[in-house]
C-alpha cells in the first residue's frame, strides 16, 4: 500500500491508491456487522435467561454486607 501525505491547511490528510481504500472500508463494514451480531447475541441470552434478576438487598444479604 502506497500512501502519501498532503497537508492543507494546518490539518494533515492521507491519500492511498482507491482499491486500498475500498478494502479498508470492506474490513471496517465486516468488523460493524460482526459487532452488530455479537450485541444481538448478548441480547437474546440476556432475554433466554432463565434466573430471574436479584434486588440489591438480597445481593447485600448474600455477601453478607447486610
Amino acid at each position: 500500500m502506497t500512501v502519501s501525505t498532503v497537508r492543507i491547511g494546518k490539518r494533515e490528510y492521507v491519500l492511498l491508491p482507491r482499491k486500498d481504500f475500498d478494502r479498508l472500508q470492506r474490513q471496517a463494514e465486516q468488523i460493524r456487522e460482526e459487532e452488530a451480531e455479537d450485541v444481538a447475541e448478548s441480547v437474546r441470552r440476556l432475554h433466554d435467561a432463565k434466573e430471574k434478576p436479584i434486588s440489591w438487598e438480597q445481593v447485600k444479604r448474600r455477601a453478607g454486607l447486610a
